[in-house]
């Protein structure tokens, strides 16, 4: 078992970026949950500009874990999201997850499609989602919007 820290990903708590696990002639590497923090920047703020840029910002900090672990984005499997839910009420509340569905879908679909994944090729990872009151972080300057954790399979070489 290793446990994995790499720069190219926001720096975590006082947990594992991932840790990697030897099962026959593989690698599993489950992530921590990734959330859209720039690294490298003082304080690793969260991206501005709502859920579309963090979601990107999201999806990049997992290929860069999985990169670390000898990885690409090809080796991902499996994604859980969690969406921050609306404090609206009623109407008011389907009508905003309605439209953070749209934006999510929208970034995730752009950052697949840019790697070369599509679901007419049957390639994109499993994935869940859900809705959840809060995305908890220490220091956001901007609300979080969405946190993933992922696994990953490796081949060994």
């Amino acid at each position: 078992m290793k446990h994995l820290l790499t720069k190219n990903a926001p720096e975590p708590g006082f947990y594992s970026q991932a840790v990697c696990v030897d099962v026959g002639d593989y690698t599993l590497v489950l992530l921590a949950g990734q959330t859209g923090n720039v690294p490298g920047i003082k304080d690793e703020p969260v991206i501005a500009g709502g859920l579309g840029p963090q979601t990107m910002q999201t999806l990049q900090n997992i290929v860069s874990v999985v990169e670390a672990a000898g990885g690409d984005i090809s080796n991902v499997v499996e994604l859980k999201v969690f969406l921050k839910d609306s404090e609206a009420i009623g109407d008011a509340r389907q009508k905003e997850r309605t439209e953070a569905r749209k934006t999510f879908g929208a970034a995730y679909t752009e950052f697949f499609t840019k790697h070369g994944y599509s679901q007419e090729a049957g390639n994109l990872p499993a994935r869940t989602m859900v809705w959840v009151s809060e995305v908890p972080l220490e220091y956001p300057a901007e609300d979080t919007l969405v946190e993933i954790t992922a696994m990953a399979v490796i081949p060994k070489k």
